[in-house]
């Protein structure tokens, strides 16, 4: 009888740990992603501007310097 009472005990603690793990998701996006809304060129007025994108432009206090794209007359 205490053989089956601990059996039954020892199911039901095991039973409790496989419906506690839960799902975890991880994005990570590297890079400057393009986010214009014309494309990658437009005409504007007579005025043809492109996309120029994001690139390290320098230094400041011994860290690098990360220039956003935009655009450019061309």
């Amino acid at each position: 009888m205490k053989k089956l009472a601990l059996l039954l005990a020892a199911l039901f603690c095991i039973s409790g740990l496989g419906t506690t793990a839960n799902a975890v998701s991880i994005s990570i996006g590297i890079g400057d992603q393009p986010y214009y809304v014309r494309g990658p060129g437009y005409w504007d007025g007579g005025v043809y501007y492109v996309w120029i994108p994001g690139h390290w432009c320098g230094w400041r206090r011994h860290h690098h310097i990360w220039c956003h794209g935009h655009y450019a007359v061309r």
